[in-house]
């Protein structure tokens, strides 16, 4: 995917933590089909990236429509709605674990697989190093 592919609104400035976090997942399913010699674990990339790449838009998106309501009454009733969010935990936590992405921190966790480990352990009895 890429920080290229993120293309919306900069709105709680996820696209360059994504692109990062796309990177190194990138990293590490690559790292795995090398080490397995199974190309099917870059599948693992998609599954995992594509979905949170959909919350971030549609985090943006949400947060875009918010910040760019219009009519003076539209204005006052999201203030007023915000102002009185804003004083419930539970909602000041589910708003800084979006914004700091760490709600979709399950997505970007890469597992190494049983067959993976196996043949890893194989190259290294051999004398073959990844680094």
């Amino acid at each position: 995917m890429g920080d290229a592919a993120h293309v919306h609104s900069p709105a709680g400035g996820q696209g360059l933590n994504t692109g990062l976090v796309d990177a190194i997942v990138l990293g590490q399913c690559l790292t795995r089909a090398i080490w397995s010699g199974d190309d099917g674990l870059l599948d693992e990339y998609e599954k995992l990236r594509h979905p949170a790449a959909g919350q971030v838009l549609a985090l943006a998106d949400r947060l875009t429509s918010v910040a760019t309501v219009r009519g003076r009454v539209k204005r006052t009733m999201r203030n007023v709605a915000l102002s009185t969010l804003d004083v419930l935990p539970p909602v000041r936590r589910k708003l800084a674990m979006n914004l700091s992405g760490l709600s979709r921190r399950t997505l970007s966790a890469v597992s190494a697989g049983e067959k993976a480990h196996r043949n890893e352990d194989s190259l290294r009895r051999r004398g073959w190093r990844a680094d």
